[in-house]
């Protein structure tokens, strides 16, 4: 390394300590990348790829780069190409430094760990999973979704599970540890594996020692077992090896994940793989698309925080006939009033992403348009709050009591933020008029510059009587006052001499001294007396994130609640009798899904009753394209939408709980097209 610049050698040591990434490396207003990374980059973006001095060899040095300020497009690319990609930044000055800027990793963004709202799906959780088994048999599995601070852990003890589950989160990244390179347990991972980023983790991270220490300093415990985690030992390897990828990429304390929720699969109605897919859960089977599928025609939310919630309740049912019929008295009573409905959903639809926010802004990575939007919907929380006041349900009664108005947050931004602030934090204008004095003074100065000079003077004038008296700047002395040789005699004692000239002499006050400090270096002070205040605001919202997380919690689970007393009145759906008992019966059941589709012909109602005597086991028999597919998924849609909390399509509906459902007919099928497996 010693024939390259002192930059480049600067680059390639930062460089060979993140080897698996792509070095956004900032230079100016470019974060600039080279070698191998250039290449590989420029194919990536599309961009031009151009070389700069020669190595020692003659050959030339391939670099790309793209605008710091309008980066985030050009790295969500890279993300979503698999790639990581390591942010390098200037953590000097460059005013205040000779020689080379000292330069630092700052973050590693990954496909599992994506802040940046427009590289994530509004409605979608982006997932990191890690998994670990000691033996194979039992796998532990935590997930984390940076962007919203969700992180859960469980335990499965069976490779279906295992598969089942994991194709349930759908991660965008599963962390590994690296001793299973070589075993045969892989082979069981590759056919949910392929394509998905996978990170390798060394294998002394994996340590129970370790990983305590990492939960006590996340979470502020003595140990996982206050977290409830204690008995999940395979579970809290895998949580732990979440915290140290953290701890390694985000190079801060992420404060907004501030607990870990333990569950367990039985919790939940089980679906295998197949069947999750035969029965069009999330996404349609011709086309992968959420359109024409449960959660297409469920999802009635309105914001992205129910978007998400929704999209949980249908991927894991409910076994708890308590839980269950929690939610159907909370969607039953917002049925059977519209006018509060309307209220509750027109309001939420002016909240945003409070849990994206939250986390965006706890990562010090939220910008002023990040504070200002949460202040906007927390303005919103009061009249939901009157909105949910009397409610009769449980849930609703929860929610109303358990909502925090977080008047001191938006209090604390609507004093400290312009309603309309610039994208760029370094370019001014963000912080209010009147939130902190010596800002307002500074800003006083720099507008009023000339007023300030021409009333002084004239103030000057009046309290000497010398007419001709003037004030005046140049970049050499900066700014004096002027009197002619001829008026001398009046100057006042204060006046310090400055310099002499032919005809005149020049003086300083101590008034004009200060402005001049203040007017020539009143737009620099501004920049970064702003951006200080700003980091402030930025801390102390930050430093609310768990009470923002329930708040957005409970926003997310009436608009869920909402959504679902729409859709069943415009559906005229009924509500489910929902009970331990080892029987369903629907009466004039209808296919969701078809039914809710531009399809020519009438849906015709069907019956059915099954129980654990004398009707387990139903044969159905018809003709090709007689809908004998259609009604074996109508009564799984059917018993599966009652054990989510949603009303269902029926006259009648009478729903013992289940535990499992099976499915494997019609792969072919694309039931809201009208097409058939024949």
């Amino acid at each position: 390394m010693s024939d390259v610049t002192p930059m480049m050698r600067q680059y390639l040591e930062i460089k060979a300590e993140y080897p698996d990434t792509i070095l956004f490396f900032r230079l100016g207003d470019f974060y600039e990348m080279f070698l191998e990374d250039a290449v590989d980059a420029s194919k990536i973006l599309d961009i031009t790829l151009t070389s700069r001095n020669r190595n020692a060899d003659g050959t030339d040095i391939p670099m790309c780069g793209v605008p710091y300020h309008s980066a985030n497009p050009y790295l969500a690319r890279l993300v979503e190409a698999g790639r990581k990609v390591a942010i390098c930044e200037q953590v000097e000055d460059p005013k205040t430094v000779k020689g080379i800027v000292k330069r630092e990793v700052v973050r590693v963004v990954t496909p599992g760990l994506v802040l940046d709202a427009e590289n994530l799906s509004p409605k979608e959780n982006n997932y990191l999973l890690s998994l670990f088994s000691r033996a194979g048999d039992s796998w532990g599995l935590a997930k984390l979704d940076i962007s919203t601070g969700e992180f859960r852990v469980t335990e499965v003890h069976a490779k279906e599970s295992l598969l089942a589950e994991i194709v349930c989160i759908a991660p965008r990244e599963i962390l590994l540890p690296g001793e299973l390179r070589e075993s045969p347990l892989l082979a069981c991972l590759k056919t949910v594996l392929d394509g998905l980023a996978i990170s390798w983790l060394d294998d002394w991270i994996y340590d129970t020692d370790y990983a305590t220490r990492l939960f006590t300093g996340q979470f502020g415990v003595h140990s996982p077992d206050s977290l409830g985690c204690g008995a999940l030992r395979e579970g809290l390897l895998a949580a732990s090896a979440v915290l140290h990828y953290l701890k390694e990429t985000q190079k801060s304390v992420v404060g907004h994940i501030t607990g870990i929720t333990p569950y367990t699969t039985a919790e939940f109605l089980v679906l295998d793989e197949s069947t999750r897919r035969n029965l069009e859960l999330t996404a349609t089977l011709a086309e992968n698309r959420k359109k024409g599928s449960l959660l297409g025609l469920l999802d009635r939310t309105v914001t992205a925080m129910g978007g998400r919630k929704i999209k949980q309740w249908v991927n894991y049912p409910l076994v708890s006939v308590e839980k269950i019929r929690e939610r159907l008295n909370g969607v039953e009573e917002l049925l059977n009033d519209p006018a509060r409905r309307r209220e509750i959903l027109t309001l939420l639809a002016g909240v945003h992403d409070l849990e994206r926010l939250n986390g965006r802004i706890s990562l010090a990575s939220g910008g002023a348009k990040d504070l200002v939007a949460m202040r906007e919907s927390l303005l919103r929380l009061p009249a939901l709050l009157v909105a949910l006041g009397g409610s009769e349900s449980a849930l609703l009664r929860r929610i109303h009591g358990e909502t925090d108005p977080l008047d001191d947050v938006a209090d604390l931004i609507a004093r400290g933020i312009v309603e309309n602030p610039p994208f760029l934090l370094r370019d001014g204008g963000i912080i209010a008029d009147g939130y902190h004095a010596e800002l307002d003074e500074l800003r006083a100065v720099s507008r009023e510059g000339k007023g300030f000079i021409a009333r002084l003077e004239a103030q000057e004038k009046s309290r000497t009587g010398i007419n001709s008296l003037k004030i005046r700047y140049n970049k050499v002395f900066g700014y004096y006052i002027e009197v002619t040789k001829a008026n001398l005699s009046g100057i006042p004692e204060h006046y310090i001499r400055k310099q002499t000239l032919a005809n005149a002499e020049r003086f300083i006050t101590e008034e004009l001294k200060e402005y001049e400090d203040k007017v020539l270096n009143a737009e620099e002070r501004i920049a970064d007396l702003e951006y200080s205040l700003f980091q402030d605001i930025r801390e102390r919202v930050a430093a609310q994130g768990e009470r923002i997380a329930r708040t957005a919690d409970n926003l997310a689970t009436i608009d869920v609640l909402a959504g679902l007393a729409d859709l069943a009145h415009e559906q005229g759906y009924c509500r489910p009798d929902v009970n331990e008992e080892d029987r369903i019966s629907i009466i004039e059941g209808r296919h969701p899904v078809v039914e809710a589709s531009s399809l020519s012909e009438r849906f015709v109602p069907n019956d059915v009753l099954l129980d654990t005597t004398e009707n387990q086991l139903l044969i159905i028999t018809g003709p090709n394209m007689a809908g004998k597919s259609t009604f074996m998924r109508q009564v799984a849609l059917i018993t599966l939408m009652a054990q989510v909390g949603s009303f269902v399509p029926a006259a009648e509906a009478m729903i013992g709980i289940v535990d499992r459902i099976f499915t494997r007919v019609g792969a072919s099928d694309n039931l809201a097209r009208g097409q058939s497996t024949f």
